[in-house]
């Protein structure tokens, strides 16, 4: 099994690709096509088999489960130590350093959220005939100075004094992007926010522009398509190749 890994992570390169064909016409026709959701699902399901083919090759080199194993994913530090010996038990005590990589490669480590995503994602998609994934329009501001550029979406809320965030709530900052808190309404490259309008004041330091951003966006997680499976297929792929290596699998 552990062979046919190479063989799930060509397919989830191929499923990508094709996830990308198909998103941009589905969006512009405002109809989510079978063929889109046929590649959703199977870049899912080829993440999670790859990590769980892997967690399988683990447990039977080095772990004592009798029954194949998930590939251990926690929530928190505090949570993973049980969840590894759940899915792969006595690996923690027999190889403590392919314990380390495996907690390398959890959704509370930087840059691995969307392996959070896996599971839920995955029983979605394999039990609900693949049909969570909706059209999402949000607006997005960006406000550009000579010095720089800072942008936000339509979840954020500026207030006297500071920025809250809704659900989906974005704030962004290009190369010199400057974002003032004080006292007062918060600035935007030296701007102040009118609270009312949720917009920069008007001034000719900058050229504020309102964007609207459009895509498929999962309901449960409400993340979106694309960047969630080109992330999950990174991730997959740097999890897999290490485990391979520190377990000579």
């Amino acid at each position: 099994m552990i062979a046919n890994v190479e063989v799930l992570l060509r397919k989830i390169d191929d499923g990508v690709g094709q996830v990308r064909a198909h998103y941009e016409a589905d969006l512009a026709s405002e109809q989510l096509s079978d063929d889109l959701l046929y590649a959703i699902r199977s870049v899912v399901q080829d993440c999670q088999s790859a990590l769980d083919w892997t967690a399988t090759g683990i447990n039977a080199k080095f772990g004592k489960s009798k029954q194949a194993p998930y590939f251990p994913l926690a929530k928190s530090p505090a949570e993973f130590s049980a969840e590894l010996d759940k899915q792969i038990r006595g690996l923690a005590q027999s190889q403590p350093d392919i314990a380390a990589v495996i907690e390398r490669h959890q959704p509370y480590q930087p840059r691995k959220t969307e392996l959070g995503y896996l599971r839920a994602l995955s029983r979605v998609n394999k039990h609900q005939d693949f049909t969570a994934q909706t059209r999402q329009e949000t607006r997005e501001i960006s406000v550009a100075s000579a010095e720089g550029q800072v942008g936000y979406n339509e979840h954020v809320r500026f207030v006297r004094g500071g920025i809250t965030f809704g659900p989906g709530g974005r704030l962004t900052f290009g190369p010199g992007g400057q974002v003032g808190l004080g006292a007062g309404p918060p600035t935007l490259q030296g701007v102040p926010v009118n609270l009312l309008t949720q917009r920069p004041q008007p001034s000719r330091r900058i050229t504020a522009q309102e964007i609207v951003i459009v895509e498929w966006q999962f309901a449960d997680p409400p993340v979106p398509v694309l960047p969630t499976l080109e992330a999950l297929a990174r991730q997959v792929r740097e999890a897999v190749a290490e485990l391979r290596q520190a377990a000579s699998l």
